[in-house]
């Protein structure tokens, strides 16, 4: 069935981490790692297609039902159709050992109650109102004890009832009598009184099925299966939304819960069941939705979805390139609570790419309108429970000393996720299908409420971490934007990767000086593997530089390279001028600085070149002159030239001007 052993190996990692052999070896010189780390994000769910509280931010803004679901899945129509499949068979309870049962009268009715019970197609047992039968698995077999008598076995027990006024409460526990009354738990039938806002498990339509069987696993024990009509009956149950929102986006549940549903038609061996009551498919809680607060504005919402018992609205897709005749499959109507902002496709959470699944705008779901709690958020998950969940998803990790997003996806989901632990190594994660972490994997592993997560924080508080771990030996430095020309004599900042990727690794840039290597500037690499350093402090000519990384396994250098480096000087000049008339000759200095001198010369014609002047730049590294031309027509040339020891020795190209 359900039963998972993921859960046990992250139990029993995450007692190892605490008290067995890893929390043995942690000892007074290991390193101090949070306690703790603080996930901030935003709304709730796989985030793909519908999201809930958009489409009540959509129907606050006016928008109908089907326009909600049309913007919601891409290229979509909402159309009444004859639905495949009359009734649909939802699965209530799964891996149980005792279920109890008893007929009770809808409040404010003085009939109904009363219920049959029939074994294995048998002669109906008839069960009066209030009166409790149990339920349990014996040699195989479904046992049925009604009012303390056992009345027989069978593999199936189908329950049903005449009056409408009739509720069948369905409780369960590890005894009968812990079925029937169990003060710690709500899971018990407790009370007979059924009142608004407090009717847990009562099913109101249909027939109940309580089977033995494996179902899916080793153990023989109990499921309990309701099924009703699809329609309209299921869809009185459903407890996705409240019965307080708009009519639209009341509708818009409605017809996607209904979609959703149809899409399950196959019998699955876990609960002997077409669909889960839980949200592993949709939360069906029977009748409780009807009789709770507004429960009617939500009953009156989904019969507007119904034409008839058989024909309602649901969603549907068509190829465009399938000819005109082709009708539009119903598609399976994926939804969830909130996003970030932005809904998932399909392509990003599960691998499969569907057109009307893809990333469409819900900014709805941030509106303070809609009083969205998860429109914000913030989670945290503590160190041995995170170190337990990555392994149990194959990431062997001792300890975990930082964690930080490095990527997301265009819908705003986390892409990337780096995780450092005590000694520096970084391990880089992809979250996306078939990795070794899913973003439904990641919300597990993280305990977060969607993927959609904008920072990861250490706590303030520290535990010791594992003195097992020790920092892989460092292979190379790579990435580094070495200058492949001349550059300006300015501050440059070199960055590059440590690999295999470390946090804390140190890192220098060296230059040769007199033959022997001098320490100029250094860093310490980040939760990417990635450095920067800041060269300051040099002057114009050829430099040999390198770039060495040391951690505790050794210190590894970067080839030689030679970087060079000098400022530029420009110079301009009109390209012709009239006689008897100034202009202007002017030019500046690559970096910008005040103060330099710069030499100007002229050639005439083929000529040589003579100085006319010496200016001094500006503040913002220009200069200029003025020129006066005489009577008679000929071309000029001119060129600036500067020896300052902040640029060089520089000589700029020239400009030629004609005089006529």
């Amino acid at each position: 069935m359900n039963k998972s052993a993921k859960s046990l190996v992250v139990a029993a990692l995450a007692t190892l981490l605490i008290g067995g052999s890893l929390g043995s070896a942690r000892g007074a010189n290991a390193v101090q790692v949070p306690d703790e780390f603080t996930i901030t994000g935003s709304g709730f769910g796989h985030g793909v297609g519908m999201s809930q509280y958009g489409a009540q931010g959509m129907g606050l803004d006016g928008f109908t039902a089907a326009q909600i679901l049309t913007h919601y899945y891409t290229g979509t129509t909402v159309d009444p159709v004859v639905l495949p499949v009359t009734n649909i068979r939802v699965g209530l309870l799964q891996d149980r050992t005792f279920v109890a049962v008893r007929g009770e009268t809808i409040p404010g009715k003085t009939t109904g109650g009363a219920f049959n019970l029939v074994i294995d197609g048998g002669t109906p047992i008839p069960v009066a109102k209030g009166v409790v039968a149990t339920f349990t698995t014996v040699k195989g077999k479904t046992e049925v004890t009604v009012g303390g008598v056992v009345k027989g076995a069978g593999l199936k027990i189908v329950l049903n009832w005449l009056k409408a006024d009739t509720v069948i409460n369905v409780g369960h526990g590890t005894t009968a009598a812990m079925a029937i009354n169990d003060p710690r738990t709500s899971s018990d039938l407790g009370s007979a009184t059924c009142i608004a806002n407090s009717c847990s498990h009562r099913y109101r339509y249909g027939t109940l099925e309580i089977s033995s069987g494996t179902f899916g696993d080793n153990v023989v024990d109990l499921v309990v299966v309701n099924t009703l009509r699809l329609s309209n009956e299921y869809l009185y149950g459903l407890g996705e939304v409240p019965s307080s929102w708009t009519p639209a986006a009341m509708q818009a549940q409605a017809i996607a819960g209904r979609s959703y549903a149809v899409k399950k038609y196959s019998t699955r061996s876990g609960c002997d069941c077409q669909i889960f009551a839980t949200t592993v498919d949709q939360a069906f809680v029977g009748y409780s939705k009807e009789i709770g607060t507004s429960g009617s504005e939500w009953v009156k919402a989904v019969n507007a979805t119904i034409v008839d018992p058989k024909t309602a609205y649901v969603v549907r897709y068509k190829d465009p390139k399938l000819s005109s005749t082709v009708e539009p499959s119903i598609i399976s109507t994926y939804y969830s609570s909130s996003t970030g902002g932005k809904s998932q496709p399909t392509s990003e959470v599960w691998g499969s790419t569907l057109p009307y699944l893809v990333g469409v705008d819900d900014h709805w779901s941030q509106d303070p309108r809609v009083n969205n709690s998860n429109s914000a958020w913030v989670d945290t998950v503590d160190q041995a429970s995170l170190v337990a969940r990555l392994r149990a998803q194959g990431v062997v990790m001792a300890d975990v000393w930082s964690m930080a997003v490095t990527g997301n996806y265009p819908s705003g989901g986390i892409k990337n996720l780096n995780i450092s632990d005590s000694a520096g190594n970084i391990t880089a994660l992809t979250i996306a299908p078939g990795q070794q972490i899913n973003p439904d994997e990641l919300r597990g592993v993280l305990g977060t409420k969607s993927t959609y997560i904008s920072k990861i924080s250490p706590g303030i508080s520290t535990v010791p971490g594992s003195i097992d771990v020790t920092p892989r030996e460092l292979t190379s430095v790579t990435k580094v934007n070495w200058p492949t020309k001349v550059i300006a004599p300015s501050d440059y900042k070199f960055t590059g990767k440590v690999s295999p990727a470390q946090v804390g690794a140190s890192l220098k840039l060296q230059q040769r000086v007199g033959g022997k290597w001098k320490t100029v500037s250094t860093a310490t690499s980040n939760i990417k593997g990635s450095w920067a350093i800041l060269w300051t402090g040099h002057t114009p000519g050829d430099h040999q530089l390198r770039i060495t990384a040391t951690n505790a396994k050794g210190t590894i250098k970067t080839s030689t390279q030679q970087v060079t480096m000098a400022g530029s000087l420009t110079v301009s000049s009109p390209k012709s001028a009239k006689r008897n008339s100034k202009f202007t000759v002017s030019g500046s200095v690559t970096p910008g600085y005040k103060g330099v001198a710069v030499i100007v010369e002229r050639k005439n014609g083929n000529g040589s070149w003579r100085k006319i002047a010496t200016v001094k730049t500006d503040a913002a590294g220009k200069w200029s002159i003025t020129r006066t031309t005489g009577a008679n027509s000929f071309t000029v040339s001119y060129r600036a030239k500067t020896s300052d020891s902040r640029l060089g020795v520089l000589v700029s190209t020239s400009k030629t001007t004609i005089v006529k």
